[in-house]
């Protein structure tokens, strides 16, 4: 988390100096040479990605003519240091690694050990790993080209390709099919447990990450045939062109994140105390449905909530708003009442009420919630004929009866588990009184 804050504060800093580079390039080199004094650190986030193989020489060149200057191993979290020098050209150049592994080994050597002795061989020296390169550099303007075979770039280019097409594989499948399979494909309720606007950002995260992998894997491919035609890497594209766009993802990208998580743990912290459940003694509005009480009759008496423990959800009623379903409703009543022939019905009533905008997404509800039940195991009973548009009773994993019932644009699922021992309410009974109660709201 203090990572991601961090690198939104670069991106700011990055963002001001990508405006001076592009619309006042003489400022912006004059303003370095007096905000910086010799020796100084200074951090920057990469403009560009690291598979823009020139877009990254140049940001390094460009960033060395203006007295910065990337430090021995600069890169961490994404983000680059530099010290401030004597302004001076210097040439920086990506070399693919071979190896997915850092820049150490086991051998206390820096790198590959074949790379550089090449480099250092060519006046070239090692600076730092970022991704799946290594950055060199030479101050010697006319020192060789580390690598002039295009095969053997292309050999190196291909095992970075075949690394980004696993990670492309992953993010699709962690970030888009993992979750459906997680959720057992049920998108409504997933949306509505979670919230619209919670949904959405989680969708935009899954959509910024996976196009940014196949960007990825596109330019890459790009780059290895310029490499087979022109025996060179494209060299039409500057880091400048699309610094900004690529910024803006990036901080849309940490952003989400961000927000993601931090609404990932309030909920989870509410739903761990309860927070949002109220007493139902101290619920102020109305339910729109029938409860144990109205099961009972307008003639019963001695009315009593039992277990009370709203510490732990019991005799609790939770309310929430959703953009698609202006009211939703988590009900739980423990009670004993007494009937007017006097019997005594007793036990457990749990709801679940969802008000839609429209009447077929309460269809789509209603099919969800019983799927969901279905995957658990139930044992199905004789559905009760009820004057709604969707109707299915049985019997859940635990025994209860439960009815799912969706009439218009609501869709309620209740369970009632009776405990009196001389009177048992039948299902039929107790759902066409929920029923007839929707009729009224």
């Amino acid at each position: 988390m203090a990572g991601s804050l961090y690198n939104i504060y670069c991106y700011m800093i990055l963002l001001d100096d990508i405006v001076l580079r592009v619309f006042m390039p003489g400022k912006a080199v004059g303003s370095m040479k007096k905000q910086y004094k010799i020796g100084q650190r200074v951090y920057r986030i990469p403009p560009c990605p690291a598979y823009d193989i020139l877009g990254m020489e140049k940001w390094l060149s460009d960033l060395a003519e203006e007295g910065l200057f990337l430090m021995k191993d600069g890169f961490l979290a994404g983000v680059a240091t530099f010290e401030y020098r004597e302004p001076r050209k210097v040439k920086y150049r990506l070399e693919v690694a071979r190896k997915k592994t850092g820049m150490r080994q086991d051998d206390g050597s820096e790198s590959e050990s074949e790379q550089l002795e090449l480099s250092q061989k060519h006046s070239w020296e090692y600076v730092a790993k970022y991704q799946d390169f290594y950055i060199y550099r030479s101050f010697d303007p006319s020192a060789r080209e580390l690598n002039t075979a295009p095969e053997i770039q292309d050999l190196t280019l291909n095992a970075v390709k075949e690394r980004q097409k696993d990670a492309l594989f992953s993010s699709v499948f962690f970030l888009l099919i993992f979750p459906i399979l997680l959720t057992c494909g049920y998108p409504l309720l997933t949306t509505i447990s979670m919230g619209t606007w919670r949904m959405a950002l989680v969708l935009l995260f899954v959509v910024l990450i996976i196009i940014d992998n196949v960007r990825e894997f596109i330019c890459l491919n790009k780059i290895k045939k310029s490499l087979m035609h022109n025996g060179c890497y494209n060299s039409q594209f500057d880091w400048r062109r699309n610094a900004v766009t690529y910024f803006i993802r990036k901080i849309i990208t940490i952003v989400l994140a961000v927000i993601l998580v931090f609404t990932f743990l309030h909920n989870w912290a509410m739903s761990v105390t309860n927070e949002r459940k109220i007493p139902i003694e101290e619920y102020k509005g109305t339910v729109p449905f029938a409860t144990i009480q109205d099961f009972a009759g307008e003639s019963s008496s001695e009315y009593t909530l039992t277990m009370m423990r709203s510490d732990m959800g019991i005799n609790t009623i939770e309310e929430k708003s959703d953009w698609i379903a202006p009211r939703c409703i988590e009900y739980n009543e423990h009670a004993t009442v007494k009937k007017s022939d006097g019997r005594i019905l007793a036990g457990s009533l749990y709801i679940d009420y969802c008000e839609f905008r429209n009447p077929k997404l309460a269809k789509v509800l209603a099919q969800e919630f019983y799927r969901l039940d279905k995957m658990k195991g139930i044992e199905l009973m004789d559905t009760p004929d009820l004057q709604a548009d969707y109707v299915i009773a049985y019997f859940n994993k635990l025994h209860f009866p439960t009815v799912v019932i969706q009439k218009d644009n609501i869709v309620v699922k209740a369970f009632f588990f009776q405990t009196s021992a001389d009177y048992t309410m039948p299902v039929e009974e107790w759902a066409e009184i929920i029923c007839d109660s929707l009729e009224k709201n």
